[in-house]
């Protein structure tokens, strides 16, 4: 009996450290008077406010199974950057003209993930279609096939995107040329490494012809409010409405909590963060709701909260407080961290709440495997007082475990499975 109570123990000491909940922390970030993106952090705050007018394109520096997107500037209204499908080859690029604008198709960018831009927004049955060109089998890149017209600072330009190379470093090369000005094409490269090696695009600005890094590093931020285009029911009229709202960073978890009040939601937070969304428009502009035309005013109701799990893996709860003039007031409040120092082991993340506990104890576990697991309360003599098995899935995953037929006192809680053997001290005081 001591070499299991002095086993316990020392599982104690390696286990995985939970904190209480943390008080609301009150922050804001704005759009701004004169169009900006602002990125945050919720951890570090505003990590970086950039002008929404100084880029055209925006290139994925993602591996070419994030669907090798393009996206186009419609942040500033879906007329600042407008991508014209024209139905036209490469082979028909000396042909083409501003009149091929009449019987096009518009493009626009998909706010459900950074996956697919405006130039992947063509419709396909084929896997291997990516809007604006094919993945050869043979080189594993994709080999632009497909002309669009771009209409940015007022010209318009045809433009080819002609391979995306799969083979470290990433690069984009794409040629273009203004169809009032005819004359040479202007072919562009970008690079992946080492100028945008931690960020999630790249984008060109056709004004200065160049490239530029105007995102924080990817690890660096877990949302944007800006500008975007979206078809969500209630967004405006017709579709493709240009709103402002806040989209999360890939790799961000969301989950809404509405319509309840945000103490209740914490209370059970288990039940919202075992589905978590990496969609990125989870959060969105709906948060907020026009109560005045004359003079423009919004209401932004206190029923609704967001649990988001962010890049560096702590759990927050964000509950948007009121918007005024672009500008988003909120407050946040971190549940908990979710580290484990274990790379080895498949859990990634672990918290119990409450504790102590009195009818009923949560377990949120973030795991790398699906995996089937044993659930043990033990008492301080060994003694297993409670125990089930459960089906655990990739990604966060919520336990219950009822108390209220144990007495009052401490006991160590006992996840064992595959690649998974974990102990946490719990009380129980009722």
């Amino acid at each position: 009996m001591k070499k299991i109570f002095l086993s316990m123990i020392s599982m104690l000491t390696m286990g995985i450290a939970t904190q209480a909940q943390q008080a609301w922390v009150i922050d804001s970030v704005s759009i701004g008077a004169s169009a900006q993106d602002e990125y945050y952090s919720l951890k570090n705050g505003s990590q970086r406010i950039e002008n929404s007018k100084n880029w055209h394109l925006g290139f994925t520096l993602s591996p070419i199974g994030d669907s090798a997107a393009v996206w186009a500037n419609h942040q500033n209204g879906n007329a600042y950057t407008k991508v014209f499908n024209i139905h036209k080859d490469s082979s028909q690029w000396n042909t083409i003209t501003l009149a091929d604008t009449a019987a096009a198709t518009l493009c626009f960018n998909n706010d459900q993930g950074w996956f697919q831009g405006a130039f992947n927004d063509v419709p396909s049955n084929d896997a291997f279609n990516f809007g604006w060109g094919y993945y050869d089998v043979v080189s594993h890149n994709i080999i632009g096939d497909s002309v669009f017209i771009v209409r940015a600072n007022g010209i318009y330009y045809k433009l080819i995107i002609e391979k995306l190379q799969a083979t470290a470093p990433i690069t984009w090369t794409f040629s273009y040329e203004n169809l009032s000005n005819p004359g040479a094409a202007v072919q562009k490269t970008i690079v992946k490494s080492p100028k945008y090696d931690n960020n999630l695009f790249a984008y060109f600005n056709f004004a200065t012809e160049a490239d530029t890094n105007r995102e924080p590093a990817i690890t660096d931020w877990d949302f944007v409010i800006n500008r975007y285009t979206t078809n969500s029911v209630g967004s405006g009229q017709g579709t493709n409405n240009n709103i402002v709202g806040v989209l999360t960073n890939k790799g961000v978890l969301v989950t809404k909590a509405k319509p309840v009040h945000v103490d209740s939601a914490y209370n059970n937070y288990a039940t919202y963060t075992a589905s978590m969304s990496k969609m990125i428009s989870v959060i969105g502009w709906d948060w907020k709701t026009l109560a005045s035309i004359q003079p423009i005013s919004y209401d932004v109701p206190d029923s609704t909260s967001y649990f988001m799990k962010d890049k560096g893996g702590d759990l927050w709860q964000m509950q948007p407080l009121a918007y005024s003039a672009g500008k988003m007031i909120f407050r946040k409040r971190m549940l908990f961290p979710l580290a484990v120092t274990n790379v080895n082991s498949n859990i990634q993340a672990m918290n119990v709440y409450p504790n102590p506990a009195q009818q009923n104890m949560h377990v949120l576990l973030d795991v790398k495997n699906a995996s089937k697991v044993q659930v043990m309360i033990i008492d301080f003599t060994g003694k297993i007082v409670s125990s089930f098995s459960s089906s655990i899935n990739s990604g966060l995953n919520a336990l219950d475990i009822p108390c209220n037929q144990l007495s009052n006192g401490n006991y160590v809680l006992s996840i064992k499975g595959e690649n998974m053997n974990i102990s946490q001290k719990v009380t129980i005081s009722k």
